[in-house]
């Protein structure tokens, strides 16, 4: 996902004639990592720091340093910092809500369903859940479990193993990305479930669209990483020229399934 979100950043960097330089954590889970990384590039003298917190407040002190120095921050997509002036990304509720809707859609009133979170203080992942748990229990199906999976393919897979044994009559998992919920395709697979226990990511990462075609997934709702990248870079070029801009910049999203799996993503 964070690599496909760079070459969107890239792209556009490259439509403009400007510089962006990108620099990750060793995992999702190097909050320190993250935070020295951020510090690194404030002291490089960028025009700008393009941000994609761990947790809603690992890079804040980074951030109040950018800002007393002038230096424009820009929160794109994952955590939100709490006195975040300019946001990009997707809609992180609605991701949930619309793989809740599709369960609600094709599941009988009253279907066992559950949710693999991502890591614990992020944005997305609780945006995310609250999205799909609410919308779900409105539309009468029942939250039997909702577990912490940590963006890991491994744990979201012991999770799932757990949660069938738990509730055989199982009848749905929504994850908080796709790598987990090809975790959870493996352990629905192990317990000879395909095909009739619904397992819908989110992301829309390739590895999400090769699980639907081959059925080891329903759905994923992808959040066009790639699109996500290139409006950002738009959003700061914007700022930084002085044009107006709206505090939170949403980018599209959509539910993917064997229907529209094939057809090509939308472009700016």
């Amino acid at each position: 996902y964070w690599i496909i979100l760079a070459d969107g950043q890239s792209t556009a960097a490259e439509k403009f004639g400007v510089t962006v330089d990108v620099q990750a954590a060793a995992s999702e889970s190097d909050q320190v990592g993250q935070l020295n990384a951020a510090e690194t590039m404030l002291r490089a003298g960028y025009d700008a720091l393009l941000v994609s917190p761990q947790t809603d407040t690992n890079l804040c002190p980074a951030v109040e340093k950018a800002e007393e120095a002038g230096v424009l921050v820009l929160n794109v997509n994952d955590a939100v910092l709490p006195g975040a002036r300019q946001w990009v990304g997707p809609n992180q509720i609605q991701n949930g809500i619309s793989a809740a809707e599709y369960m609600i859609e094709n599941l009988p009133e009253g279907a066992k369903v559950a949710v693999i979170e991502g890591q614990a203080g992020v944005y997305a992942a609780g945006q995310r859940t609250k999205g799909f748990t609410d919308t779900a229990l409105a539309g009468g199906l029942d939250v039997v479990a909702s577990v912490p999976g940590d963006w890991d393919i491994q744990k979201a897979l012991d999770a799932a193993a757990t949660i069938i044994q738990q509730y055989p009559d199982i009848a749905g998992f929504y994850a908080n990305n796709d790598t987990m919920a090809l975790g959870i395709a493996e352990a629905v697979n192990a317990a000879d479930l395909t095909g009739e226990v619904m397992v819908i990511g989110t992301d829309g990462i390739e590895a999400a669209y090769e699980a639907i075609r081959s059925g080891d997934l329903t759905a994923t709702v992808d959040s066009y990483p790639y699109i996500t990248g290139q409006v950002a870079v738009d959003v700061a070029l914007r700022i930084l020229g002085g044009q107006d801009v709206p505090r939170a910049v949403y980018t599209p999203q959509a539910l993917i399934t064997t229907d529209n799996v094939d057809e090509p993503p939308p472009s700016l």
